[in-house]
């Protein structure tokens, strides 16, 4: 059998290919609205050659037949490009291509529903990624807090929640209408606490109410930073900013000042956690760095000394002889190396 074979390609078009007397011709491209019914094919499907002739339509999709010459393409919602094979009496073969194109109003559309931070951002871009108005028109409704009605991708900046309606048209296709809700969203509430007073060398928590992250300023004597209730240290007056975001990446901030009583009053701290964890894994003293001649002894409940140092710096991490000592209460006597000698208990937990 011999095969006669001519394509010739045009924009997606295949248009009749004749080789020798057998000629194929699947027709110009179609260009529809979505849903839209068309027959495919010419007047002049097959000629030449030696009929009766056959058809072979590829793919399927949409057809009503794929061995008709002239098969409908039904409610065709996507572009496809068919493929036409017409055999003749003889054995010898043609082929011809045409394509069905959905007019792409249908795929324009409002967007998702979406906000922006009122009074920190300029607005929010609405209408889909893939919004085009080379050959089609937009318009959107209200007009109110839009920069451009017309746009096929506006920035909206209402100061209210509102609810904008897009009609897209093209004068071929019915209008494609959608819509899309613009929130403005209020910045979260936030509050640092009130200004406080602490002496020198005392640790104090903050007590910050915000959303949902949290981070505070400066990054200067301070744990937790990134919770509502750091820790803080300061030996000047400081004034530590707590800001806050909420899940819609609205920004709010406040400020406490944190005012610092210099001396050198010894705060020694109750309990330790000597895990390695970067927190709280040693005995602390606060303003022992101004007594560098003071003495510390660390004794057992059985009154064994189980540590002793002079010019303690605050290294104490719960170790007697290198090994971890047992979670529990200890006593402490501190000489200052002044003049006062101070005694209480420490509790070690694991």
């Amino acid at each position: 059998m011999k095969t006669k074979l001519y394509i010739l390609l045009f924009l997606g078009y295949f248009s009749q290919t004749s080789f020798g007397q057998l000629t194929a011709n699947a027709g110009p491209p179609i260009f529809l609205c979505i849903g839209t019914t068309t027959n495919l094919g010419s007047s002049t499907t097959a000629s030449g050659g030696t009929p009766p002739y056959t058809y072979f339509w590829q793919p399927s999709t949409f057809l009503s037949s794929t061995n008709s010459s002239n098969p409908l393409a039904i409610s065709c919602n996507a572009d496809v490009l068919y493929k036409l094979m017409v055999f003749d009496a003889a054995g010898d073969t043609a082929i011809s291509y045409t394509s069905v194109n959905i007019n792409k109003i249908y795929t324009f559309g409002a967007g998702i529903d979406t906000g922006y931070c009122y009074g920190q951002q300029g607005g929010i871009t609405i209408g889909a990624s893939n919004n085009n108005n080379a050959f089609h028109t937009f318009s959107w409704t209200p007009s109110g807090g839009l920069n451009n009605p017309s746009s096929p991708n506006p920035i909206a900046s209402p100061s209210t929640t509102t609810i904008y309606l897009l009609t897209v048209s093209d004068g071929v296709c019915p209008n494609n209408i959608s819509q899309v809700t613009v929130t403005p969203f209020l910045p979260p509430y936030v509050y640092a606490g009130l200004d406080t007073t602490i002496d020198e060398g005392k640790t104090i928590s903050l007590n910050g109410i915000g959303s949902t992250i949290y981070w505070w300023q400066p990054d200067y004597n301070i744990k937790y930073q990134n919770t509502p209730n750091p820790d803080v240290w300061p030996t000047t007056t400081i004034t530590y900013t707590l800001y806050t975001e909420n899940q819609h990446k609205c920004l709010s901030s406040d400020t406490i000042k944190v005012s610092v009583i210099r001396g050198d009053i010894l705060f020694f701290y109750s309990a330790f956690t000597p895990n390695y964890d970067g927190d709280n894994d040693f005995f602390y003293i606060g303003n022992i760095d101004k007594y560098p001649d003071n003495k510390l002894k660390i004794f057992n409940r059985y009154g064994k000394i189980i540590y002793n140092a002079t010019g303690y710096t605050n290294n104490w991490d719960a170790k007697y002889l290198g090994q971890d000592v047992p979670t529990g209460t200890y006593f402490y006597i501190l000489d200052d190396g002044k003049e006062k000698t101070y005694n209480g208990t420490v509790t070690i937990l694991r």
